[in-house]
């Protein structure tokens, strides 16, 4: 592991809650929310704060830093590190929009541990009229919901032209006329209530209205928080952490169990051995370890490439941004093939719902699924890439 970004101060806060965040993720599963006690972990050690900038309270974390958290936290509670992503992402982009005007929202959430759920697919419309400004939209996958105090959500905006406008909006999670429907019942992340957000001509204030462009140039933005264009690290390290889990607590329980080896013929039994002495097994087991640590050495690597270009002022190499979509891609298909794998060792008792693994093996399946993240789309882009056709 490349260490010379990492603020490892940042890194034990997560570790520290991390036995408490696995502790309680079966129960967050069963009833599809985050525990106040996980909520109050995480706002505790600053989890919140690590896309913010310092000067707004915040840890100010840059990408290889919040890579360790995420997969960190990822292998106790995949829906824990789902949500503290998807918060983070939407107060780098409320930090992007607003430059020194997110003050007021990004030391909320320094201070006071508020959550910001963003709706990042754009839905409905803003409407200008002699009154005022009202908005109306049907928003998906708002993460975090229950627990939030902002929506940040991406909407068309008032224009002469006849060219929709995209901008965003925030507002306040109690706003009347607001309704968060419950339509979280999923397969994968089943706690990180990511719901669904109705609006339907409900008034706002123009401040609260945003257009789509940077409200602070590239130079102003602290070098920890230059994000690159169109990748995003929370999903990929996320999966990474549940992959590593699921091979921790397969090695243990084949060290603990016995598998039936099988007679050579009805009348001859064998005795059972270990899962672990299977030699099948250890193929297995071999393969989801070469898979998931060939994609997190590509993905440390790149990550590793791109800190150091941006702290030293250097250039981006023209194969950055391509290099890291790959390096991500290769992450979350790696985790999702390293834990389907394991199977082989597990057998039908990795089926129960109250042991782990049956959880893992749904909750890493979350990296390739999202449309932005859908492997075919990324390979296409990787490829156009290397043939140079724009």
């Amino acid at each position: 592991m490349q260490t010379d970004f990492l603020d490892n101060n940042v890194l034990d806060q997560a570790i520290s809650i991390s036995d408490g965040l696995a502790e309680r993720a079966y129960e967050a599963d069963q009833v599809k929310k985050l525990s106040q006690e996980t909520v109050d972990d995480v706002i505790k050690t600053g989890m919140l704060s690590m896309s913010t900038p310092q000067i707004f309270g915040g840890s100010e974390a840059n990408l290889l830093t919040r890579y360790e958290v995420f997969k960190q936290l990822g292998s106790a509670c995949a829906a824990t590190s789902w949500c503290i992503g998807n918060h983070n992402m939407a107060c780098a982009r409320l930090y992007s929009l607003m430059g020194e005007k997110a003050s007021h929202y990004l030391k909320d959430v320094s201070s006071n541990g508020s959550v910001i759920s963003q709706g990042v697919v754009p839905s409905g419309q803003v409407v200008k009229s002699s009154s005022g400004y009202t908005l109306s939209g049907h928003w998906q996958f708002l993460s975090f919901s229950l627990y939030a105090k902002w929506m940040l959500l991406c909407t068309k905006l008032p224009t002469e032209s006849d060219t929709p406008k995209i901008g965003y909006v925030i507002v306040p999670a109690d706003l009347p006329g607001l309704e968060l429907q419950d339509t979280w019942h999923t397969m994968s992340l089943k706690a990180s209530m990511s719901n669904d957000l109705l609006v339907q001509d409900v008034p706002i204030d123009e401040n609260w209205i945003m257009e789509n462009k940077p409200a602070i140039s590239g130079d102003d933005v602290p070098f920890a928080l230059r994000n690159p264009a169109g990748f995003s690290l929370g999903p990929a390290a996320t999966v990474l952490g549940v992959a590593e889990a699921a091979i921790e607590e397969t090695i243990q329980v084949a060290n603990s169990t016995n598998v039936s080896t099988g007679g050579l013929s009805n009348t001859v039994a064998a005795d059972p051995i270990k899962r672990s002495e299977k030699i099948g097994n250890q193929f297995v087991m071999a393969d989801s370890v070469i898979e998931l640590e060939s994609a997190k050495a590509f993905l440390n690597q790149e990550l590793y490439n791109y800190t150091f270009e941006v702290y030293n002022g250097l250039p981006l190499a023209e194969d950055r941004l391509i290099k890291l979509q790959m390096a991500g891609n290769l992450a979350r298909e790696n985790a999702q093939s390293a834990v389907e794998r394991l199977f082989k060792i597990r057998g039908a008792n990795g089926l129960y719902e109250t042991k782990s693994f049956e959880r893992y093996y749904r909750d890493v399946r979350i990296g390739t699924l999202p449309s932005p993240s859908n492997p075919d789309m990324i390979r296409e882009r990787i490829g156009r890439f290397m043939f140079g056709i724009k």
